[in-house]
């Protein structure tokens, strides 16, 4: 009658074709919907596949990589990062041009006068290439942070008279 497929009844009429692959713990799914087929491609960037990089600039803060890395040939990268209540992202300097956009909580930015700014969900921060800055949150935040050689900020159009 129907194919299962994992956890999922799937019914052969249905035409979908499901099928699960594993790389750097991140799953994505292939469904066939037509005779041409759309590729959709899910992955995590939940709590439980992020992991704390070693060295002295992250202090109980989490990433979950999006993108590959800059430093393996990609033009971009993008991440998730998580900083715990009392955690920070120290003092550095901006290898590449960068956005830290906060999705969830509230925290503090500098840049390179170092005077700390509020920072909420909603908001974002640019920081230029080689600026120094931090973030900082004593109560915990989550940001998507994009860097890239030629990343820039939207600005708003000039609107016609």
């Amino acid at each position: 009658m129907g194919s299962t497929s994992g956890s999922r009844n799937i019914p052969e009429h249905s035409g979908i074709r499901l099928t699960s692959c594993s790389a750097w713990r991140l799953k994505c799914l292939r469904f066939r919907l037509t005779p041409k087929e759309v590729l959709v491609e899910r992955f995590s960037f939940a709590s439980e596949v992020a992991f704390a990089p070693r060295g002295d600039l992250l202090d109980r803060v989490t990433v979950a990589p999006l993108t590959p890395s800059i430093f393996e040939g990609s033009l971009f990268q993008a991440a998730i990062f998580r900083v715990e209540p009392g955690g920070r992202l120290r003092r550095h300097r901006a290898t590449f041009p960068q956005i830290l956009a906060v999705v969830e909580g509230s925290g503090e930015v500098s840049g390179a006068d170092g005077v700390d700014q509020p920072i909420v969900a909603g908001e974002a921060v640019f920081w230029h290439e080689g600026e120094e800055h931090e973030t900082k949150s004593a109560l915990g935040l989550a940001a998507l942070i994009i860097e890239g050689k030629s990343l820039d900020r939207f600005r708003e159009r000039p609107t016609a008279p």
